[in-house]
């Protein structure tokens, strides 16, 4: 009678757990087999994804480091014309050596910024000199040929000052080297950088402040020389932060010694 109610049960005391042991034991098993196999199909979309991203990334690298020879070469040239013109630009071409250097390292980000600086500095270079040449021939012009010149003339010097204290300096000189050839055939002019590179005076373009231009290598080539600027020029400006653009300033090429350590001093 006790065998036939203990074999009506569903289980025997202590069986239970062996049962929820096995039941636990056989979910794992699925688990693990689910985990395995997932494993393996994430393995497997692994293995392909980078063979398929491999191209596109090798073809973007190439492409990175064609556009910065590509400007490595466009600033190449800009330094051959400032250099051409007197405008020696020693650290553009240290700049430019180190932009190869980084395009041989596959560094197209760095080659990049280290040839678009070098190409700027030779550019702030060739404006200066094209900005003073243009200032040159347009004070030559109001002074000895403002009466000869017909009110259609002076428009166009107008004109060229307008583009002066636009920035477009490229564009005032090419502007005024036309006047003159009708005007004053035959007039001729002294460079402006005439002394390694060195420039007599500057225009002042928008944005310009007193530090950036003593910065710049045909003016003194160090920012902290700003008050040999403001000295060469008092009267010409009322703010030293708020320089009218278009104004030529004077850059004193004759500051003696103490007269630099003064101004490194005041600088600083």
């Amino acid at each position: 009678m006790l065998a036939v109610a203990l074999g009506g049960c569903a289980s025997m005391p202590g069986d239970e757990p062996v049962a929820a042991q096995d039941e636990a034991a056989a979910q794992a098993v699925e688990v693990d087999v689910a985990v395995d196999e997932a494993a393996l199909a994430e393995e497997d979309d692994v293995a392909g994804m980078p063979i398929e991203a491999a191209e596109p990334a090798l073809r973007s690298s190439r492409l990175a480091l064609a556009e910065a020879r590509g400007e490595i070469d466009a600033a190449m040239a800009d330094i051959r014309m400032a250099e051409a013109r007197g405008l020696l630009q020693p650290e553009a071409k240290t700049w430019l050596q180190q932009a190869r250097e980084a395009v041989d390292a596959g560094d197209a980000t760095q080659a990049r910024k280290l040839a678009g600086e070098a190409g700027r500095r030779a550019r702030v270079a060739l404006n200066g000199y094209y900005a003073d040449m243009a200032q040159q021939r347009v004070a030559r012009l109001r002074n000895e040929h403002s009466g000869s010149m017909s009110s259609a003339q002076r428009m166009r010097l107008d004109a060229v000052e307008s583009a002066l204290r636009a920035g477009q300096s490229e564009v005032a000189l090419m502007l005024v080297n036309a006047l003159v050839d009708e005007v004053a055939p035959g007039a001729t002019f002294e460079p402006p950088a005439s002394s390694g590179g060195k420039v007599s005076q500057v225009t002042v373009r928008e944005g310009d402040t007193l530090s950036a231009i003593a910065a710049r290598p045909e003016v003194y080539g160090n920012a902290d020389l700003w008050p040999l600027l403001l000295k060469a020029n008092r009267g010409k400006f009322l703010r030293v932060d708020a320089l009218p653009v278009g104004i030529v300033l004077v850059v004193d090429r004759n500051a003696t010694q103490e007269e630099i350590d003064r101004a490194l001093a005041l600088a600083r």
